[in-house]
């Protein structure tokens, strides 16, 4: 209850900035919506936030709130400035589809694509879970009144051996947070978190895990992807960055993209995509995870639109027409 009335005054306290008539547009404090604290999204908007003060000496701040199915409405109203939300999330947002049915958000514009998001279905070393299939009977969070997109993620991964949450035993969630405090308490056999979070480090040190591999057949893939679209199978391997990777693991990855009201100025976006592009040491700094960040692809089409600011630095760079 603290930190959803916490992050409920940051969010009040932090929506003013952008559209006032009095001072430059530099002067103003500048939110950044993301999922709570411990998330990988979280993680991002931090790194976003230091160069904005860091680089351009913008005022901004991290509004951690239920995850992108709350910060988009919010930016959509220009309630928060920016955002940090999954390319599936954004895509129906824009549509009004899934958990936005109905209700198109037409305010919010792509800022950058900053890195891929890393999924990965963990259970116990000593667990008998070793593929999707094995997922049928055992108990899994379910849910996520607060964090939709984790059902939907979920959703298209079961659905990759023709499950559905009926097959499994669901144990109540607000979030993704949550369920992996649920696996580390033992509440649940199996979990599902972004593999670069500072979360599945904690869980590692906790508990312990294994990665349970996903198919990458054609098959597969496509019926994930009925699910989550823009969603992919990655093969990865070990890595500092990936706590309890170690050996080759296919895991889903979707595009994590920074996203603003259409109203935030133009000259903002622009420098501030500017200077993601020129410092990535920066942001690597206030998060590891952002290691995977390339300047040369931060523009991909996923059927939203982007921010003037945004495609006028593109344009210059050969990254869009």
């Amino acid at each position: 209850m603290k930190v959803h009335a916490l992050a409920a005054a940051g969010a009040a306290a932090f929506t003013l900035a952008a559209f006032s008539a009095t001072g430059p547009a530099f002067a103003q404090t500048y939110s950044i919506g993301t999922n709570p604290q411990g998330s990988s999204a979280y993680a991002t908007g931090a790194a976003v936030a230091k160069v904005a003060k860091d680089v351009l000496g913008l005022r901004a701040r991290v509004v951690p709130q239920g995850g992108p199915v709350v910060t988009l409405p919010l930016v959509d109203k220009g309630r928060l400035n920016f955002s940090i939300a999954v390319s599936v999330v954004a895509a129906f947002a824009h549509k009004g589809q899934a958990q936005f049915k109905g209700k198109p958000q037409k305010n919010v514009r792509v800022v950058a694509r900053l890195r891929t998001l890393r999924l990965g279905i963990f259970a116990p070393k000593d667990s008998k879970i070793a593929s999707v299939a094995d997922l049928k009977g055992v108990r899994l969070s379910s849910g996520f009144p607060k964090q939709p997109i984790q059902r939907v993620l979920w959703r298209a991964m079961l659905n990759m051996a023709d499950l559905t949450f009926k097959n499994v035993k669901g144990v109540p969630a607000p979030n993704g947070v949550r369920g992996v405090d649920d696996y580390m308490g033992g509440k649940v056999d199996a979990a599902m978190f972004s593999i670069t979070s500072g979360k599945m480090r904690q869980a590692y040190a906790s508990r312990g895990f294994k990665y349970v591999s996903l198919p990458d057949d054609p098959a597969s893939v496509k019926k994930m992807q009925a699910i989550a679209p823009g969603t992919v199978v990655e093969k990865i391997g070990p890595s500092p960055a990936y706590a309890g990777v170690t050996g080759p693991t296919n895991i889903a990855a979707a595009p994590f993209i920074v996203t603003a009201n259409a109203k935030v100025p133009d000259d903002v976006v622009y420098k501030l995509v500017k200077a993601m592009a020129a410092n990535k040491k920066t942001m690597v700094a206030a998060f590891k995870g952002m290691a995977g960040f390339d300047p040369k692809t931060m523009y991909t089409d996923i059927g939203v639109p982007y921010h003037p600011g945004a495609m006028k630095y593109y344009r210059e760079t050969g990254q869009a027409k």
